[in-house]
């Protein structure tokens, strides 16, 4: 999975002569916490809205506070910030993101803005790449360690018809085992399940789900 398929190419942005108020409209226009500021094609800076808030409300009455507000983007915004290429792997941004306690992070290409990627859009990744909301079924196992017995769940699939719309795999659930979670294309699998257990998968959870909800089984 990489960030550009994924990431915002429809970025507004700021330019660093603007004013803290103008910045702040358009965050609440469009309901978003951040703006890449540019010069030209070119990122040079990004600013939040903790930036803004704390460029106000710094400035004590009302008075103060106004005069505040009229304060120019370029000396508030974090200079340099952290960017990513649209072709950096989603998971590394990701593990960037929390690292650096940080909500969304500019996508650069050839030093110029093309995209953001934020958390909401790795959260929507998660969901699409996981088969969230498709009619199915979603179990979940214990599997050894050796890349065989991952082949073995895979060759049983199929063997029964039954196609994997998504996998996940926890490798650290154990030092013995690895924690396998397929999500399959159909929820009739007793001889599969029935399979799976004699090859020696050691079936935790099975969930179903339909136009109509979730059935646990």
């Amino acid at each position: 999975m990489f960030v550009k398929l994924w990431m915002k190419t429809d970025v507004i942005t700021l330019a660093p002569d603007q004013t803290l108020a103008e910045a702040e409209a358009l965050m609440q226009q469009n309901r978003i916490r951040r703006l890449p500021v540019v010069a030209g094609p070119s990122l040079v800076g990004i600013l939040t809205r903790e930036d803004i808030q704390k460029a106000i409300s710094a400035g004590g009455d009302e008075s103060s506070r106004l005069i505040a507000a009229q304060g120019k983007v370029a000396a508030h915004m974090t200079r340099n910030p952290i960017s990513a290429d649209p072709m950096d792997p989603l998971e590394d941004i990701a593990l960037a993101m929390r690292r650096n306690k940080i909500g969304g992070i500019p996508v650069i290409e050839d030093k110029t803005l093309v995209g953001i990627i934020t958390e909401s859009d790795i959260f929507r990744a998660l969901t699409e790449i996981l088969g969230a909301g498709k009619n199915g079924a979603r179990v979940e196992m214990k599997i050894g360690q050796s890349s065989k017995e991952l082949f073995q769940v895979v060759k049983l699939c199929k063997q029964f018809d039954v196609a994997i719309t998504a996998i996940s795999i926890y490798q650290d659930f154990s030092p013995e085992h690895r924690l396998l979670t397929l999500r399959l294309d159909r929820d009739e699998l007793d001889d599969l399940i029935d399979s799976l257990r004699q090859s020696g998968c050691q079936i935790n959870r099975i969930m179903r789900f339909d136009k109509e909800g979730m059935d646990e089984g």
